[in-house]
């Protein structure tokens, strides 16, 4: 195990790498090279290509959430900062699962005290042991990939709760509307949207034109909607005209 996860570790920096790469980097045959990465594939780590292996997402497959934490840090941390201002101390806020919600911990000690709910492990794990925050974690099924617990004892558990404000993140953003890879992950988003007064969605521009399976909400569903700059001005400004509350970040 602790060789894959060092091919984890050396997918995240590289994102694709061939079997023979593999094997020569770590200095072991192919055939055990493939071993490792049958098991990585089952544990939803890293999907087959042709010839080799990639951490990089698909329509159906998203990324581990420990690759995804450590791309676009500075465009995560400028929407995290953005989404920071419409937190208030005392509030009840909905924390979904993305690593650009995670990157809200380093703006969250000017807001306490809070009460979060999430079902995202990392913020639960950052923000038990301060006094400031109230936690209610998700239960259900731990998902490694997402870093996230998921599933129906997670769905139910929202039914019951409510909050001032929920904040998400998506794998993709077209036609208008935000799109996540996994049919788990939008029933647990679309809970918590449905159980707060408002929404934020937070997303840098490279999600612009990437696909995803299942529709998790339209743009103009949100209260409000943050991006990075990068985007096509034309799109833009074609969504602003359609009633989305759509707001660029400088990164």
């Amino acid at each position: 195990m602790e060789r894959q996860t060092e091919i984890l570790d050396f997918l995240c920096e590289q994102e694709t790498a061939s079997v023979s790469e593999l094997a020569e980097h770590f200095g072991v045959s192919r055939m055990t090279i493939h071993r490792d990465i049958s098991r990585l594939v089952d544990l939803r780590f890293v999907r087959k290509v042709r010839g080799g292996v990639t951490v990089l997402p698909s329509v159906v497959f998203e990324s581990n959430y420990h690759y995804r934490a450590r791309r676009s840090a500075a465009p995560k941390r400028a929407l995290a900062q953005r989404v920071a201002e419409f937190i208030e101390p005392g509030m009840t806020v909905m924390l979904d699962d993305s690593s650009t919600t995670a990157a809200l911990v380093e703006f969250l000690p000017e807001c306490k005290p809070l009460t979060v709910i999430t079902n995202a492990a990392a913020l639960v794990e950052t923000l038990r042991e301060d006094d400031g925050y109230t936690v209610i974690c998700l239960g259900g099924r731990y998902d490694p990939t997402m870093n996230a617990y998921l599933g129906m004892t997670c769905d139910l558990a929202l039914e019951h709760l409510s909050a001032d404000l929920a904040v998400f993140s998506v794998a993709g953003v077209q036609k208008g509307s935000a799109y996540l890879q996994e049919d788990a992950l939008v029933r647990t988003k679309r809970i918590m949207k449905a159980s707060v007064e408002r929404s934020v969605l937070a997303f840098d521009s490279s999600k612009f034109g990437k696909s995803a399976l299942h529709q998790f909400a339209r743009l103009d569903s949100f209260d409000h909607v943050l991006t990075t700059s990068g985007a096509d001005p034309a799109m833009i400004e074609e969504l602003m005209t359609a009633g989305v509350p759509l707001e660029v970040i400088s990164d």
